[in-house]
């Protein structure tokens, strides 16, 4: 395809908190560093309640009829695109190609060869939108002995990579991701550790509640020294980068062990301390790196919990922590576009790993396209 033609991608994403699906319309020309992006329309389309809760209930314990989980997850997904197509007055023939990243419900904890699984058939959604669908993003990357993430930090290079300075972007999804950018050299990238998996299970594990919204149940606890100095010693934070890592490491079993090991930590100290773990493996995880960034840009659900920013900017006295925003776009937007853009690299032949950002023998192009059968 040749890159100067307009391409017109919707790309589909959901976090490992599966509470809903982020969906940007994307118009792109040009290639590398050189598109142009336009976001044309983009929304967030809320998880049914009961599938949200078999996706937990999957990752908790993996003993739920995975086929069918899947094939409710593709048309889940599906029925998403063609609701925002037809709220926006598309045609599925208007598209170059749905870019989906599916539902995590699996990521190996550090071993490749255990792979990483996401749900949501592509064929299945192909033949249900009519479109070309382009998935399985990470498998490429896996089969090269690399993590198979993180793989956004292709996006931030396209769209950030020639700021003036030495950043991170971070992402605080379930999980902590972050991607270094540094002029005229190729980016890093790595997963942190714990994010907002850890503090939502604890919720749920207490409550009625999902999450603990706006960290305010964390900000009236304090941390407790003797779990902090516990959680620290976990071998992940002191592993080399690249890593990766997910829910199978930091969710809700880890929860279910310290709070077993720890009976007598109140709920408002394990969140605060959590918190504290956050904030903890993004700074010692920059400390590894080449080079140390001068600003942080923070996406994600986690930027919204005031006590985990409270206390990553603790852990990180020297580092200026600002929105994503302020680079020019929605920070809500930043994963719908990120596969948008791995779409786009698919179509154009380009590579979008690097052996710096997954720790694969070399770079990969990501992703699978299946055309409509019907």
């Amino acid at each position: 395809m040749p890159a100067s033609r307009p391409r017109l991608i919707l790309g589909m994403s959901s976090g490992t908190s599966a509470d809903a699906v982020d969906l940007a319309l994307v118009k792109i020309t040009g290639s590398r560093q050189e598109r142009k992006i336009e976001v044309l329309e983009a929304m967030e389309m809320p998880f049914e309640p009961s599938l949200q809760q078999r996706v937990h209930a999957f990752i908790q314990k993996y003993d739920l009829p995975l086929a069918q989980l899947d094939r409710d997850i593709s048309f889940f997904f599906s029925d998403c695109a063609n609701i925002f197509l037809e709220k926006f007055g598309y045609l599925n023939s208007d598209l170059d190609c749905i870019a989906s990243h599916g539902q995590t419900v699996f990521h190996h904890d550090g071993d490749p060869t255990q792979g990483s699984l996401q749900l949501g058939d592509i064929q299945l959604m192909a033949d249900r939108c009519g479109a070309p669908v382009i998935g399985n993003f990470r498998q490429a990357d896996l089969h090269q002995g690399g993590q198979g993430a993180p793989i956004s930090v292709f996006a931030d290079w396209v769209l950030h990579g020639e700021i003036e300075d030495t950043v991170a972007i971070l992402n605080l999804g379930g999980i902590a991701n972050i991607s270094l950018l540094r002029l005229s050299q190729p980016p890093m990238a790595w997963d942190c550790g714990p994010a907002n998996g850890p503090l939502d299970a604890l919720i749920r594990k207490n409550s009625a509640e999902k999450c603990d919204l706006g960290g305010e149940i964390a900000l009236s606890g304090k941390r407790d020294q003797n779990l902090f100095e516990e959680l620290v010693q976990h071998p992940y934070f002191s592993a080399e980068l690249p890593k990766s890592t997910g829910l199978e490491l930091f969710g809700p079993k880890w929860v279910d062990d310290i709070c077993d090991r720890f009976p007598d930590v109140s709920l408002e100290d394990m969140l605060a301390t959590l918190c504290g773990i956050v904030g903890y493996s993004v700074s010692s995880s920059l400390k590894m790196a080449p080079e140390y960034p001068r600003f942080i840009y923070c996406c994600g659900g986690g930027r919204h919990n005031l006590a985990l920013m409270c206390a990553l900017r603790a852990a990180l006295p020297d580092v200026v922590i600002r929105d994503y925003s302020e680079l020019g776009f929605d920070a809500d937007l930043r994963e719908a576009m990120a596969f948008a853009l791995l779409g786009d690299a698919f179509l154009l032949g380009e590579v979008s790993t690097w052996p710096t950002t997954t720790g694969g023998k070399k770079s990969s192009i990501l992703g699978n396209v299946v055309h409509p059968c019907t």
